[in-house]
C-alpha cells in the first residue's frame, strides 16, 4: 500500500483544533488613536428616552394589589427607579458609646415588726399584751417560761442549740404581735420548735415532738393536761392544735423565717483575738443562751449581742477584754451598744 502524503519522521503529534463552542481567542487592545472616542469607565446616559418614561405618570405610591402574582409587576407600575448616579451612598453609621449604667438603687423596704430592730421601750409599749392587762414584768416571766420549756424539750429531742434559739426567736416575734392572753404559750412554743427544726434542717417528726412534749409536761411548770383530758382521741386533737398553731405562726410572721444568731460571730471574733479556746468563750456562750429569755434578738444585731456577752464574760473573770486593740473592730460595735446589751444581760442573772 502506498500513500500519497509523506509524514515527517518521529512520533505523530495531535494538534487540537478549536471546538465550535469555544470562545474566540483574546486579542490584545490596540493603541488609542486621536480620532477614537474618549473612554469612560462608566456608561453614559443615552439620548433615547427611558423605557419606563411612559410609566412616569403613574403615582409612585401606587396601591399594591394583594392579588398580584409578583412584586415585580407592582414595581413596574409604581414608576421608574431613580438613576444609578442619583443614589446616594449610605452614610456611615454613627457610633455612640453606650451611656454609663447607673448605679443600682437598692429597693426601699419598709421596716417590718418581725425583723426590724426596735428599742426596748418601743417593744414594751407596742406589745398587744398591754391591752389585756399584762404588764411588762408579767410578760417577762411568761417569756422566760416558754424559753425554759423550749430548752427542756430541745434537750430531750437532742436538737442543737441553734434550733432551740430559732424557736425562741419565733415565739418572741409572735408574741410581739399577738397577746399572751389569747394564745397558749406552750402550744405556740411546741409548734415553733417543729417549725424551727425544718428551717434549720434538723428535721424532727411531729409525733416525736408531741410525745416528748407530753413527757416534759409531767413537770408542774409546763402544764399540758388540758390537751390530755379531752377523751380517748386527745393525741389527735393535740396534734391538730399544734399544726394550726404552726400555720398561725407562719401567717403572723408573714413567712419571715430567717434568724441570725450571735454564736458564729462570737466564735469567729474570739478566734481572731486568740481567745477561742479560753474560758471567756464558754462563759460568753452561756450568757448568749441566757439572753434568749429577753428581747435582745429584736433590739440588736447578732454581733452586738456577741460583743456584749464577751465583754460581760471578761468582767466576770476579771479580765479586761478591751486590752485587745482590735476588739471593737472585730465585733463591729461601739461602747454604748455594748453597755446596753450588758445591762440587759445582767438583769437576767
Amino acid at each position: 500500500m502506498s500513500f500519497s502524503q509523506s509524514f515527517p519522521p518521529g512520533p505523530v503529534r495531535h494538534q487540537p483544533q478549536p471546538y465550535q463552542h469555544d470562545p474566540p481567542p483574546h486579542h490584545p487592545r490596540r493603541r488609542r488613536r486621536e480620532d477614537d472616542e474618549p473612554y469612560h469607565p462608566y456608561p453614559q446616559p443615552q439620548s433615547r428616552s427611558h423605557p419606563y418614561a411612559n410609566a412616569a405618570t403613574v403615582s409612585y405610591h401606587a396601591h399594591r394589589d394583594p392579588l398580584a402574582s409578583s412584586h415585580h409587576l407592582q414595581e413596574l407600575a409604581s414608576g421608574p427607579p431613580p438613576p444609578k448616579r442619583a443614589r446616594r451612598a449610605p452614610e456611615p453609621q454613627r457610633y455612640d458609646p453606650p451611656a454609663p449604667a447607673a448605679a443600682p438603687v437598692p429597693p426601699t423596704r419598709q421596716p417590718d415588726d418581725g425583723d426590724a430592730l426596735l428599742s426596748r421601750d418601743e417593744i414594751e409599749r407596742r406589745s398587744p399584751s398591754r391591752k389585756d392587762g399584762i404588764d411588762s414584768a408579767s410578760e417577762a416571766r411568761l417569756r422566760a417560761s416558754y424559753c425554759a420549756y423550749l430548752r427542756c424539750l430541745g434537750f430531750r429531742l437532742g436538737l442543737p442549740q441553734t434550733t432551740i434559739a430559732t424557736a425562741a426567736v419565733y415565739c418572741h416575734r409572735f408574741f410581739f404581735r399577738r397577746s399572751h392572753a389569747c394564745h397558749d404559750r406552750f402550744l405556740v412554743a411546741t409548734a415553733a420548735l417543729f417549725l424551727a427544726s425544718k428551717t434549720e434542717e434538723t428535721t424532727c417528726l411531729l409525733n416525736t415532738i408531741l410525745r416528748a412534749s407530753c413527757e416534759v409536761s409531767q413537770n408542774q411548770e409546763f402544764n399540758l393536761l388540758p390537751y390530755m383530758m379531752r377523751g380517748q382521741n386527745w393525741f389527735e386533737l393535740y396534734r391538730e392544735s399544734v399544726i394550726q398553731a404552726e400555720q398561725m405562726i407562719l401567717t403572723t410572721l408573714d413567712f419571715e423565717l430567717d434568724v441570725a444568731h450571735p454564736y458564729a460571730s462570737l466564735s469567729s471574733s474570739l478566734s481572731r483575738l486568740g481567745l477561742s479556746h479560753s474560758v471567756i468563750f464558754n462563759v460568753a456562750w452561756n450568757l448568749i443562751n441566757e439572753g434568749l429569755q429577753s428581747s435582745l434578738w429584736l433590739q440588736f444585731k447578732p454581733h452586738h449581742i456577741a460583743a456584749g456577752a464577751a465583754f460581760l464574760a471578761g468582767k466576770f473573770l476579771r479580765y479586761d477584754i478591751t486590752i485587745h486593740q482590735n476588739f471593737w473592730h472585730e465585733f463591729k460595735t461601739a461602747p454604748p451598744i455594748v453597755q446596753d446589751v450588758v445591762q440587759q444581760l445582767k438583769e437576767l442573772l
